[in-house]
Parts: structure tokens; sequence; C-alpha cells
């Protein structure tokens, strides 16, 4: 275990994770598939938002019965935007299906040594061939589960210190003159051969 002092020393970024670690010491299999969950569940949003315009009216989309509000719903956005290779999309679908068997199941105190379970996370692409027999389930899920969470957390920031621009953006969308937005066929044909329209400003 840390000292206080020692873990004070360590940078910022380092010690984000802290609380997570420290709140699943001693904390059931459920509890722990859960709260995991939750917190990849968080970063994916912080992702989302850090690759999304910037408006006040973005973090709505992650309310209830909102299109984003679900972990499933962030995966593929996630995904199917690029921000997430494929290896890290099928394990977070993994991680979502372990722990709605945990949330859902009738059993008083399940155990990632539960069969199915302990199948699901056979399945991660993260775990060594050399690992899948000798690591215990639990401990194969949360070194997946951590490793995720650091990637996740580190890509969110790259978006935010890059700067790079969205398409609206990009082609300085927001300064054309939509009310003369139809274009006329040579404007067309600059757009398929990749140029970019500029219109005259009245």
């Amino acid at each position: 275990m840390e000292s206080r002092e020692s873990s004070e020393e360590r940078p910022k970024e380092l010690r984000y994770f802290d609380p997570y670690w420290q709140s699943l010491q001693g904390e059931t299999d459920r509890g722990g598939a859960v709260l995991y969950a939750i917190l990849l569940d968080g970063l994916l949003e912080k992702l989302l938002q850090a690759s999304f315009i910037k408006d006040s009216r973005v973090k709505l989309l992650f309310k209830d019965d909102h299109i984003l509000q679900s972990f499933y719903a962030k995966i593929n956005l996630a995904y199917f935007a690029g921000l997430i290779p494929k290896p890290i999309f099928e394990d977070l679908k993994l991680i979502c299906r372990i722990r709605n068997k945990f949330a859902h199941s009738v059993v008083s105190d399940p155990k990632f040594t539960n069969a199915a379970i302990a199948r699901l996370i056979n399945q991660f692409s993260q775990i060594p061939e050399s690992l899948r027999e000798t690591y215990p389930p639990r401990l194969k899920f949360y070194l997946v589960v951590q490793h995720i969470a650091t990637l996740l957390l580190a890509w969110t920031k790259l978006i935010d210190a890059s700067g790079l621009p969205n398409l609206v953006n990009l082609l300085k969308l927001e300064e054309e003159n939509w009310s003369d937005a139809i274009l006329k066929p040579d404007e067309i044909r600059s757009v398929i051969v990749g140029k970019r329209v500029t219109r005259r400003k009245k």
C-alpha cells in the first residue's frame, strides 16, 4: 500500500483512478463488475464529448432516455466514430455483457468463476493465451478493465490537446451563406473533385 506522501508525489494523471481502485478493495464480485462498468461508461462519455462540438447541449445526449444514455450505445458510437479500435470495442462489449449478467443475476452472490461469466472473460482479446489458464477470472477481468480505462483517459486527453477541427470548422461551414445554399452545376463539379466552394458575400 502506498503512503499518502508517495501517492501525492505522483503526477495528477496517474492519481486519477486511485479513488476507484480503493473503493473496490474488499468489494464483492458483483459490486466490482458493476462499479468497473460504471467507470468505463463515464470514461467513454468523456471521450465522446471531447470529440463533439463545443455546445452546452451535448451533455443532454447522455441523460436518461436519450440516445447515448446506455453503456452499450456509448461503446457502439465510440467504435463507429473511429475513437476506439476493434479489439477494445469487442472487449468493451464483453464487459457490458458481464456487467449485465451480474446486475440481473438472481443468485445472491454471483462469482467471476461462474462458468458462463468465466467463458466470457476468456474471450478478452487483451489476455495473452499463456495467461488464460493461469490467471483467475476476477484478475483477468480487472486487468482488462484497468488497461482500457487508462487508454480511454489517454485518448480523451489526446483529443483535447490536439485541437483537431471537425468538418464544420475545417470547411468553415458556419461562414457559409445558407440562404443561398443550393449549388450550381459548376459548384457541384468542384465539390466532387474535392475543391471547396467559395461563395461571394452579398
